[in-house]
């Protein structure tokens, strides 16, 4: 099951606002798979667009954060049986890498060290990173 905690983190990393990368020829770019690395907990975030009874049923507030309780856990379930949900690989570092990642434009430029289950969760969340060009290992 995914990590339990909901809703959105800040990052406190500073990104450039721009960003200029000379190279050149392939041995350069090379040099580059896995230059900036980053290590934190993952989270798989789950988005759904609900009806209200969802979020009384589990005694949410709408664009609020909690830390999942017992009572959340079936929550992801049902989500998944009843609604449209879009898996988005998150949390704080995660987050920073994805943007470097896309900032660089290189492919496995960036690296990512975190723990990650064995379960369709764990598959997901490195599908993610490969679509986003991260370097991944399990």
């Amino acid at each position: 099951r995914p990590a339990a905690g909901c809703g959105i983190e800040q990052t406190g990393a500073h990104l450039p606002t721009s960003y200029h990368i000379q190279a050149k020829g392939s041995r350069q770019l090379a040099r580059m798979k896995g230059a900036l690395l980053g290590m934190g907990n993952p989270i798989l975030d789950i988005s759904a667009v609900v009806d209200q009874s969802i979020l009384d049923k589990y005694d949410l507030k709408l664009n609020n954060a909690i830390l999942c309780e017992d009572k959340h856990l079936p929550i992801y379930k049902e989500l998944e049986d009843n609604y449209s949900v879009e898996l988005i690989a998150g949390g704080a570092t995660q987050n920073s890498i994805r943007v470097a990642q896309w900032m660089l434009q290189i492919p496995n430029a960036t690296s990512y060290i975190g723990c990650v289950g064995s379960d369709s969760y764990g598959e997901t969340m490195r599908e993610k990173c490969k679509e986003d060009g991260e370097t991944m290992r399990a």
